[in-house]
């Protein structure tokens, strides 16, 4: 029977929000010592329940097995914070890139949760920048936005919150000008390249009322147009 006992813990870090806590484990004949480096939000889940291990604690192989699941959180944590500092990113997003670096299916998932609650991640405020971006840098029409942001996993409940108010507040219609001025009036001189930029138009998200109006408003002629516009 391997006896597991609690040599020594430490708070360490700016905030002594992470613990070093070192065991022995013995079976009489051999022993081994081991120190994890846990955060303090994973020491409150069962069975540890914020109850920190002190020195000369025994610990049950449950809390042994707690400590080595805290630990694995916490490095996940640390991992996380690593690659949202090379940019935002969805929680959804974020579990799948910790899982492919072999982090634990339930290690990411609580790693990521913690980002959450920390403020890491916040998706509503990185759907808007995302939006922006795509309209004003990209200039993209709400349809082909809509279908961005979905391949990016955007939770719904954030999507539901930001879509319809941040759609409101983009310039829709000078992203579509600034598309159809770098094309160029050449690019719709005649009835079969015309044809084929409207639809071009369309598949970068914008709907037929609107490049209608925009090719008006450049006063394009847009003779027999019913052959060119296809929703």
């Amino acid at each position: 029977m391997v006896r597991i006992t609690v040599t020594g813990v430490e708070r360490t870090g700016s905030s002594q929000s992470t613990y070093l806590i070192t065991v022995k484990l013995s079976n009489g004949e051999n022993e081994e010592v081991r120190t994890f480096k846990v955060f303090r939000r994973f020491l409150k889940t069962e069975p540890i329940s914020g109850n920190v291990p002190a020195p000369g604690d025994n610990l049950s192989g449950e809390v042994y097995e707690a400590l080595e699941f805290a630990e694995e959180c916490s490095l996940a944590v640390v991992r996380a914070v690593s690659l949202l500092s090379y940019g935002d990113s969805t929680a959804r997003n974020l579990t799948e890139k910790l899982r492919r670096k072999g982090v634990g299916k339930e290690a990411a998932e609580a790693a990521v949760r913690f980002c959450e609650e920390k403020r890491y991640i916040d998706e509503e405020a990185y759907l808007r920048r995302l939006m922006e971006q795509l309209c004003e840098k990209k200039h993209y029409g709400l349809r082909r936005i809509r279908q961005e942001i979905y391949t990016k996993g955007f939770s719904r409940e954030a999507v539901e919150a930001v879509l319809e108010d941040c759609a409101a507040s983009l310039d829709f219609e000078g992203a579509l000008l600034e598309r159809i001025n770098k094309l160029g009036y050449a690019s719709f001189s005649t009835p079969e390249k015309k044809k084929k930029q409207i639809a071009a138009l369309q598949r970068y998200g914008f709907s037929f009322e609107e490049i209608k109006r925009a090719l008006g408003t450049l006063q394009i002629p847009d003779e027999d147009e019913d052959l060119y516009f296809e929703e």
